[in-house]
């Protein structure tokens, strides 16, 4: 006599029709992949901020103090602009290593601009969740000029300077006003565009009547 024979555990899944009998077999349900998928899309947010602050702490070392980095950028400005440059070079060395600090703090007040504002997106209005990333983004900025001043202080041929600090963070807020300014006219325009649509529909349906 055939009997029915149930497989230990026999949790959701399906029957198998065999020639010798009917078997219970049971399929596992796949485990959820939430947190693995969770944990690429934090790494997509906040790699780009990671790479960009391990490209700083290269820079923090005393390899590329003011006495490395004069040589070469001469050599290029003089490539460039001619050898007139090396009258007035001391101020224009100056003047290319401050402007990295406002450009490159700038960008990097950006990348972390984008970080929050993918962190943020369940904020219900759009300006509350502008204005938390842009904060965060330059208290970001700060922080990291702050820990890359101090690392510098303890190098024998760089010096910590919290002049360093305030111009990283200018230069993150100038960007990310800049951001907020070009986003705010973007809004401005989707939103016209879609009254304008609207304003459109009316009239489209009574001509069709």
């Amino acid at each position: 006599m055939r009997f029915l024979r149930p497989i230990p555990q026999p949790v959701s899944g399906a029957i198998i029709m065999a020639s010798s009998a009917i078997t219970f077999a049971s399929y596992a349900r796949p485990v959820s992949s939430e947190g693995h998928l969770r944990l690429q899309a934090q790494m997509r947010t906040w790699l780009p901020v990671l790479a960009f602050a391990m490209i700083f702490a290269v820079e923090s070392t005393s390899y590329f103090g003011a006495d490395r980095t004069s040589a070469p950028l001469q050599r290029v400005v003089e490539a460039i602009f001619g050898y007139d440059v090396c009258v007035h070079w001391n101020f224009i060395h100056h003047l290319i290593r401050k402007t990295g600090h406002f450009m490159g703090y700038g960008i990097f007040s950006l990348i972390c601009f984008r970080g929050f504002w993918i962190t943020f997106q369940c904020v219900a209005f759009r300006l509350l969740r502008q204005l938390r990333a842009y904060g965060m983004a330059i208290l970001a900025t700060f922080l990291v000029a702050s820990a890359d001043e101090f690392h510098q202080s303890f190098l024998p041929n760089r010096s910590g300077q919290f002049s360093d600090v305030l111009l990283d963070c200018c230069g993150a807020a100038a960007l990310c006003l800049m951001l907020f300014l070009t986003m705010q006219v973007v809004e401005g325009r989707k939103q016209a565009r879609a009254r304008a649509i609207c304003r459109m529909k009316p009239a489209y349906a009574g001509a069709a009547v």
